[in-house]
């Protein structure tokens, strides 16, 4: 088949063509358009992209002259939405196979719907008091808080969630030479309209992590009545034995009664039940 008919026949570019002189005065631009489009048959993913720029295409548009423009793909349109919704929070940790998940499309089980309800209540702001989510492992309380994290970016509040261990590990870096990285995150967690702790009492306890960062953000949320959303594997009783003891062992059962004091006050108990999703 002639390059001119090739052209001619292409579904896209029939659209643009007027006539056969039209096409060779622009031949170049028309088959480098078509190679690019073509690249794009089949394509189930950024990870095959054929193009030289992954998710980028040629595009035509005509307007009285012919100009060649860059597209980007369906796929590539989708990876800038979900680096924009990241972008947009206070603090995220938001593990990337779950951005794409709000309250409007969460797939929830029969065990789960009660907590889906009570998280959309937050996100509808008929409940002004926060959570903390136990049960086994696997069982979504992360899939479900992270589904209304994302719906509450959307509506634009500024939201922290926070892999609790990771967020510690991080602040324990900057000791000796961070200390404005400290303070920077801290601000961050207690001034957010919502926090989300995920996977509380995951991490190693010390006077720092128990008294200098976690009892200054929760007694600053708590005096200035903002939401906190926490998840743990642990129930309460056994979140206070795992801040009374410090990695040296050291008792300090007061300073962990008035953590947990905090963490009482600002949330409601709830127990989800339910198979382990990470294995289905």
């Amino acid at each position: 088949m002639k390059e001119i008919d090739l052209i001619k026949n292409d579904e896209y570019l029939s659209g643009i063509i007027k006539d056969d002189t039209f096409i060779n005065e622009h031949l170049g631009t028309f088959l480098r358009v078509y190679e690019s489009r073509h690249k794009c048959e089949g394509c189930k993913g950024l990870e095959e992209c054929k193009q030289l720029s992954k998710g980028e295409r040629l595009d035509l548009k005509y307007d009285g002259v012919l100009i060649e423009e860059i597209e980007y793909c369906e796929y590539a349109l989708e990876k800038k939405n979900r680096e924009s919704l990241l972008n947009r929070y206070a603090y995220c940790d938001v593990a990337k196979n779950l951005v794409d998940l709000d309250l409007k499309n969460v797939q929830y089980s029969e065990e789960q719907k009660d907590l889906y309800l009570k998280l959309a209540s937050i996100l509808c702001e008929k409940s002004n008091k926060g959570l903390y989510i136990t049960g086994d492992l696997g069982v979504g309380k992360t899939y479900l808080c992270t589904a209304l994290a994302n719906s509450l970016v959307k509506e634009g509040k500024k939201v922290a969630f926070v892999k609790v261990s990771n967020f510690f590990n991080e602040m324990k870096s900057y000791i000796g030479n961070g200390s404005e990285m400290i303070d920077r995150n801290i601000s961050i967690l207690k001034k957010a309209d919502y926090l989300f702790l995920d996977d509380i009492g995951s991490e190693a306890v010390s006077e720092f992590v128990r008294d200098d960062i976690l009892f200054r953000i929760l007694d600053y949320r708590l005096e200035n009545n903002l939401i906190t959303i926490f998840t743990s594997n642990l129930n309460k009783e056994e979140l206070l034995k795992h801040y009374q003891y410090d990695r040296k062992e050291k008792s300090n059962l007061m300073n962990a009664k008035r953590l947990m004091e905090r963490i009482d006050i600002l949330t409601d108990n709830y127990v989800l039940s339910g198979p382990n999703m990470r294995r289905n």
